[in-house]
């Protein structure tokens, strides 16, 4: 099974340590991101394709053709912007009906929990958090995946359902054009929903996601890990 690590953002909020440094090689407690990331993939991903971009030729220089006895391939991201733009850059090197595992080169997760979402032919990992930024996400009794929302105000105060940018799919996914969001990008997570009726999404809920956005992200992490 193969994994798709969307990593050709320029981490603008982390400047100007990302204009020598991709986000995906900032150490966090002593290791890049992106070895943490491929130490948390299940036994079952046998290979990986990262689609880049910004600072492309660091990360292919610490990667290499093979990492951790796995085989990895590059992309560069299609000129369009945005995360389903970023998927729909790796298309071609998937098969038809294949499923695979898409995953942030900017995130820390879990293997457990990363293990759990090739259970079911789709699913959308999902965490509770507090951030007032994020659309809350509802899920059904059986925690299918319902929609985004924005969060209330009283929301804002506590922890919401928000999604962590880990997914399981299929390559069904590329037969929609892609939702268009914030300043006409094509957003990952609502053309997944837009297709939930035919392709029914299940929420993950995890609690060891860890998302690097900011220096205090960093700080933060550094002292968890």
């Amino acid at each position: 099974m193969k994994v798709i690590i969307l990593a050709a953002g320029q981490g603008t909020r982390l400047l100007p340590i990302t204009l020598e440094t991709p986000k995906p090689l900032i150490e966090i407690a002593g290791r890049p991101i992106i070895d943490r990331i491929f130490q948390s993939l299940p036994d079952s991903i046998d290979e990986a394709i990262i689609v880049v971009e910004h600072l492309k030729e660091k990360i292919i220089s610490h990667l290499g053709e093979s990492f951790n006895g796995m085989k990895v391939r590059y992309v560069d991201q299609i000129n369009k912007k945005g995360t389903f733009a970023a998927l729909l850059s790796a298309k071609d090197l998937l098969e038809e009906n294949e499923r695979f595992l898409v995953l942030n080169g900017d995130d820390i997760h879990d293997k457990v929990e990363l293990t759990e979402y090739l259970n079911y032919p789709r699913s959308f990992g999902v965490q509770y958090m507090n951030m007032p930024n994020y659309y809350s996400i509802k899920m059904d009794e059986k925690n299918y995946i319902k929609g985004f929302f924005p969060q209330t105000d009283q929301e804002k105060k506590g922890k919401v359902v928000v999604a962590t940018g880990a997914y399981v799919l299929d390559k069904n996914i590329f037969e929609h054009q892609g939702v268009s969001v914030y300043g006409g990008e094509l957003g990952l997570p609502q053309t997944i929903l837009a297709q939930k009726e035919s392709h029914p999404v299940k929420g993950i809920i995890t609690t060891r996601w860890i998302t690097i956005n900011s220096f205090e992200d960093i700080e933060r992490t550094n002292f968890l890990l």
